[in-house]
């Protein structure tokens, strides 16, 4: 059997990850639950949760060379581990539906789908990725 070579990170690519990524859960929150404050409130929310938990869980991962999509999936679910208990420490919230199993399932979901989304993104393939890449409806520039 042969080694697998290393992945290698690119700095564009992860940071564009880390712009694109958190936008994600608050903004299918809000579309799929039809509830437009939670937009704000998820942004509010995700992108210091990103910088303080996911960054340093980036390093250690890259350190422990554990970058496979599954690594990603486990690291946003952990993500979302503050969400929850401060989502189970406020309690019942007017507009704001109360803390139960199921709420708990889901937001451990967007967490999961977040991480992915961030392999994808900023890890999983060689080429060069731009914001274009992403958002462009048209085809391919070369």
């Amino acid at each position: 059997m042969t080694a697998a070579a290393p992945i290698t990170l690119r700095t564009n690519r992860v940071l564009l990850a880390f712009a694109v990524t958190p936008f994600l859960p608050g903004f299918y929150g809000a579309l799929l639950f039809g509830q437009p404050w939670a937009f704000p409130v998820g942004l509010a929310v995700a992108y210091p949760v990103a910088l303080v938990l996911g960054v340093p869980l980036l390093f250690l991962m890259h350190r422990a060379r554990r970058l496979e999509w599954w690594s990603f999936v486990v690291t946003g679910i952990a993500c979302t581990l503050p969400v929850m208990i401060g989502y189970a420490w406020m309690g019942d919230v007017p507009h704001l539906e109360s803390f139960s199993a199921l709420n708990a399932l889901i937001v451990l979901a967007w967490g999961a789908f977040s991480g992915a989304c961030f392999w994808l993104i900023g890890v999983a393939g060689d080429s060069p990725l731009r914001i274009r890449d992403i958002f462009d409806a048209g085809p391919p520039t070369s």
